[in-house]
């Protein structure tokens, strides 16, 4: 027994024990990390399952089989499709490359970028589930996460977004226009009464964005705006909602001590006066209107100062680049009868 206790103090026994006890903890975490990954597989085989789009042609069947072949190649011949309108085929070498390439850094990387284009296509519940797909592999992906935000946005679950902007925040990212964004989305979803939603509305009014949602809902459901409350919004960001405004909703003596508001007075013909305006389009419908010429009117595009694209239609969130707040409206001159038409139309 003495001799027992002997070998318990000796110093070699402390280190045969603690090597015995590395050597147990590594081999159980090598095959539980073995057992994960073959169940990770069979879920991402059968997850792919639920996608398949259309099978790939045999030549590029063939150029998968190149050993060679590095994911980054794969993934740049996928993009090609992307750009040229070819989605399915684009999804399709995803959804293919997804049961070739077995690391999971390259796994989420596909699936991320399998993600973008269902979202890029509209195609909402398949993108929502595949960036959630992504995040099981890498809970602290960027991206990912970024991407997600912007789908359970597009589906309207506002709550969710809000979840995930957390989660972003946690991970030092800022997202406070994106919070600002949502949650004034969330409150025009809620119950709350007309007045409530107002006041609400109207704190979160630091965005270009977020004016627009308060000014807009005032409009809808007051019969009077109190421009005094909206002195120190972006009206360039409102240009087109001023133009197309019923006359009995401004406010005249207020639009005469605001420039802007008095030079879009001034071209609509319901002030006299000379204009002076920094906006080319407002100055020469006045000087038509001056010489009795009715048949001009102001278009609009909506361009994005951060990516460079324009569109027909405003943005809170860039369709491309998904910047808040980098919408710009633009006037285009036009003839009143061709803008009505093109109203119609819509």
């Amino acid at each position: 027994m003495d001799s027992f206790y002997i070998g318990y103090r000796d110093p070699l026994f402390g280190i045969i024990v603690f090597f015995l006890l590395v050597f147990i903890v590594s081999f159980v975490n090598y095959w539980w990390s073995v057992y994960k990954e073959k169940d990770e597989e069979k879920s991402i085989q059968k997850f792919i399952k639920k996608f398949q789009v259309e099978s790939l042609d045999n030549e590029y069947k063939i150029i998968f089989e190149d050993k060679n072949l590095t994911l980054d190649t794969i993934i740049l011949l996928a993009k090609s499709y992307e750009k040229i309108g070819q989605y399915e085929k684009s999804i399709s070498i995803y959804l293919y490359a997804l049961t070739i390439y077995k690391k999971r850094a390259q796994k989420q990387n596909i699936l991320f970028l399998l993600g973008k284009v269902y979202l890029r296509v509209g195609f909402l519940e398949r993108a929502r589930e595949i960036f959630i797909r992504s995040l099981k592999i890498s809970p602290r992906h960027k991206d990912s996460l970024k991407y997600l935000t912007i789908t359970y946005e597009l589906l309207k679950e506002y709550a969710k977004a809000k979840e995930v902007l957390d989660a972003l925040e946690e991970l030092d990212v800022d997202v406070s226009k994106e919070k600002t964004y949502i949650e004034s989305m969330m409150i025009l979803k809620s119950d709350m009464s007309n007045k409530e939603k107002e006041k609400k509305l109207f704190e979160l009014t630091s965005l270009k964005s977020t004016q627009r949602v308060y000014f807009e809902f005032i409009l809808k459901n007051k019969d009077e705006v109190d421009f005094e409350r909206i002195r120190g919004f972006d009206f360039r960001n409102l240009f087109d909602i001023f133009w197309r405004m019923s006359i009995d909703k401004f406010d005249v003596s207020f639009a005469k001590e605001d420039k802007f508001l008095r030079d879009i007075l001034l071209a609509k013909g319901v002030l006299r006066g000379d204009i002076h305006s920094d906006i080319f389009e407002l100055e020469i419908l006045k000087h038509l209107k001056d010489a009795d010429y009715n048949m001009a009117d102001l278009n609009f595009e909506y361009f994005c100062s951060n990516c460079k694209n324009s569109y027909p239609f405003y943005f809170s969130r860039c369709p491309n680049c998904h910047s808040i707040d980098s919408c710009e409206v633009i006037p285009q001159l036009m003839r009143k009868d061709f803008s009505e038409r093109e109203l119609m139309v819509g």
